[in-house]
């Protein structure tokens, strides 16, 4: 039987970011749209031809969303269907594996400027979000500014742990009036609203432990979520993504921790 603490604090939020108060589809497009652009300048291609072979690559990946997604050490650490942002991670993910006549034809145009396909991806995902946060100011889901102050009239402290960056929640939220402090320079309970940026939500422990999560294994061991978790204590752990958000507390609830 679980044994549950009195609050002898407010409660307290674990939420993830980007999907529960923000719309990516938009970013997410703008990502694409760069990785087109790219691919069309390293292989000489057309653009139409790059935009043509890019949905079908889409369409692939998308019929098994199980066998891609974002890959770290060889294991998904979360899947395709799951995560609006790993679209691009998994076509990279299939070009390499070199299942359709064009793969090569992009692989050798990518490898002939850069180390290793993902270092492309990431650089095609890192760069129009940075541009993208520069044109935008901000892309919260409607109606986010309510429930964050309705939250806040209930006394609820709201602790945002996401792997955007931090000045990305600071400056969203700070477009509807609200104060967001960086967590790195302050202390669990310390505001009413902070944030955990680059959270590492993504990276992997060794022990390869996993949860059952509607009939698919999500990795578990997530050793720099938990040490947030730890820290923070929340009452409520809020996401979209259920790898990248809610297997590690899932587990630890079914463990009684």
């Amino acid at each position: 039987m679980l044994a549950f603490r009195p609050l002898a604090r407010p409660f307290r939020i674990v939420s993830d970011f980007d999907g529960v108060w923000t719309e990516p589809a938009r970013e997410r497009e703008r990502v694409l749209e760069t990785l087109e652009i790219e691919l069309a300048s390293l292989s000489g291609e057309g653009a139409e031809t790059v935009a043509a072979d890019c949905r079908e690559f889409t369409g692939a990946v998308m019929a098994r969303p199980w066998d891609f997604g974002w890959l770290i050490g060889g294991r998904l650490s979360s899947y395709l269907d799951e995560d609006a942002f790993a679209l691009p991670s998994a076509l990279g993910q299939f070009l390499e594996g070199d299942a359709h006549p064009k793969a090569d034809v992009y692989r050798s145009a990518i490898l002939d400027e850069q180390a290793t396909v993902g270092e492309f991806l990431d650089h095609c995902y890192h760069s129009t979000g940075i541009r993208f946060r520069a044109e935008v100011p901000h892309d919260l889901a409607a109606g986010a500014e309510q429930v964050l102050a309705w939250l806040q009239d209930a006394k609820v402290e709201v602790v945002f742990v996401t792997n955007a960056p931090t000045v990305k929640v600071v400056d969203w939220f700070a477009h509807h009036g609200f104060e967001v402090v960086d967590a790195a320079e302050s202390q669990p309970g310390a505001a009413p609203l902070r944030v955990h940026g680059r959270a590492g939500k993504q990276w992997l422990g060794d022990s390869g432990a996993t949860v059952d999560f509607g009939g698919r294994d999500l990795q578990a061991d997530r050793p720099q979520y938990r040490s947030i978790l730890e820290a923070e204590s929340p009452d409520f752990v809020v996401g979209d993504v259920p790898s990248l958000d809610l297997a590690l507390p899932i587990s630890m609830r079914m463990k009684g921790e």
